[in-house]
């Protein structure tokens, strides 16, 4: 798979469900269940579902629907990509999660026509929306399916190294892969446009990308323009307390009417 057939959108610089298509071969391979913690997520959030179903926004490949339907939860999960969905439902337990093709930043067009205990977008899924006010209509999507006394929660990177101009990231070797990320930033518009290059034995293979990083007070905002208000953050999925220079950030919102107690 190459990104040479990469698509574009006035604004963005790429098609909205682009990172399906472009990322879908090797997504599994680069960012298995184990990566970021993944165990401790399904943890976490299992415990913010209780006994009530679950949503997640930009489901992709299940890395994190799956195992979470396997403790129990009754999970949903929405995607832009049909190639994401795919690989989904073809792997081991893919069953279990019942999956939506719909634009998690369309709120005309993704409406389960339910409300749920819990929704959740994770691993940076809100920055391959690479724009503020999709951005913010992915949060009023997520607010129209919480049921009340129900959390969104949210867990993204904390922004590092945003100075303009290009640089050289995630540098990654192996016997088989070298891989590294060129990153061209622009911390006016927070949009960085990023190409990741694979070397192996076959060749060299590109794969480009856009995102928009979004600060946590930013977020906050955003998430008050669709009704809701923060209950907790932490830094990680353990309940570390955030700190200058935390790198992850896991933001808990729930609407401004609800007043219950936050799940630990």
């Amino acid at each position: 798979m190459t990104g040479g057939g990469e698509s574009t959108r006035p604004g963005s610089g790429q098609a909205p469900d682009a990172y399906g298509s472009t990322f879908g071969a090797v997504y599994d391979d680069w960012y298995p269940p184990e990566f970021a913690h993944g165990a401790e997520a399904v943890a976490a959030l299992a415990r913010y579902a209780g006994r009530g179903e679950a949503l997640e926004l930009g489901v992709g490949t299940g890395r994190i629907a799956i195992p979470l339907a396997r403790r129990g939860v009754r999970v949903h999960g929405v995607d832009i990509s049909p190639d994401m969905l795919e690989r989904l439902r073809a792997k081991p337990g893919g069953h279990l999660v019942r999956t939506v093709l719909a634009d998690m930043a369309d709120p005309g067009g993704c409406d389960l026509g339910r409300r749920f205990a819990l929704v959740y977008s994770v691993f940076n899924s809100l920055f391959c929306i690479p724009g503020q006010a999709r951005q913010a209509a992915s949060l009023a999507v997520a607010a129209r399916h919480l049921a009340p006394g129900g959390r969104l929660v949210v867990d993204h990177q904390m922004p590092s190294h945003v100075a303009p101009g290009l640089s050289v990231r995630h540098f990654h070797a192996t016997d088989d892969e070298v891989r590294f990320t060129l990153v061209d930033c622009d911390p006016v518009t927070q949009v960085m446009k990023r190409r990741t290059v694979a070397v192996t034995d076959d060749g060299v293979t590109s794969y480009p990308s856009v995102i928009r990083y979004v600060w946590p007070a930013e977020l906050d905002l955003m998430a008050a323009a669709a009704g809701l208000v923060l209950a907790s953050r932490t830094a990680d999925w353990a309940g570390t307390p955030m700190r200058p220079g935390s790198p992850g950030c896991v933001s808990v919102y729930r609407h401004r009417t609800d007043r219950g107690e936050v799940p630990h």
